[in-house]
């Protein structure tokens, strides 16, 4: 399942879950759900899916509420699922930051098909954030926290770890990363080795888990046990 799209499924009903994790499934997704928002919240945090399906109406704390802080841990397409059908409640889930909105009940094959176009539809959010297994990333004001831990971080390498958390999993170079964060034309690929080894030092060291690493012989990735 590694190169198939990750959806994440956030729904209190047990019998909507079953139904969408069978037929997601069978549709090619990685499907894992989460029963409410809190569980819902930390399987975004935990897991970066490449898309979220997520119930408006649900005890303790619904969608709508849970809608502005996945967006601060995602900037994956959100579908907002509900038998809400209101104008008003549409509204609110877009200006909330939801990408499309789907009304219950719902035919699975018209679904699917929303949500593969979901996905290949370009972003034209510029996000403010980046996140990745506890690591979020503040673009705009340029502040890492890990976990809720402050990380003290040089520009370039700042600019570094930006970079591979823009693209969570997939291996950069040497070569690119040196076309992307250095504008010096006279480094060679070693000065990349330098700062991963910086960035490491802060980024990994103090915690529990690292989640750069190195793919030998070809670069280097941000990945980790639970994502």
């Amino acid at each position: 399942m590694d190169d198939s799209p990750r959806l994440a499924v956030i729904d209190d009903e047990p019998g909507i879950r079953t139904l969408l994790e069978i037929e997601l499934s069978e549709a090619g997704f990685d499907v894992r759900s989460a029963p409410d928002g809190a569980s819902g919240y930390e399987l975004v945090r935990a897991w970066n899916p490449d898309l979220v399906l997520l119930d408006v109406v649900m005890p303790r704390i619904d969608g709508l509420s849970l809608l502005p802080l996945l967006r601060r841990q995602t900037q994956a397409p959100i579908v907002m699922l509900s038998a809400r059908g209101r104008s008003s409640d549409k509204i609110a889930g877009f200006e909330g930051g939801a990408d499309l909105y789907v009304s219950k009940p719902f035919e699975i094959p018209e679904l699917i098909a929303m949500l593969q176009s979901a996905l290949r539809r370009p972003s034209l959010r510029d996000p403010d954030y980046l996140t990745f297994a506890g690591l979020t990333v503040n673009l705009r004001e340029r502040v890492v926290d890990r976990d809720g831990a402050h990380v003290d971080l040089t520009k370039r390498e700042f600019d570094l770890l930006a970079t591979l958390l823009r693209e969570p999993r997939r291996v950069f170079t040497r070569e690119e990363l040196l076309d992307l964060v250095w504008e010096e034309r006279y480094v060679t690929s070693g000065v990349v080795d330098t700062y991963m080894s910086y960035l490491r030092a802060k980024v990994d060291t103090p915690f529990e888990e690292p989640i750069i690493h190195t793919v030998r012989g070809v670069g280097f990735t941000i990945r980790h046990r639970g994502a």
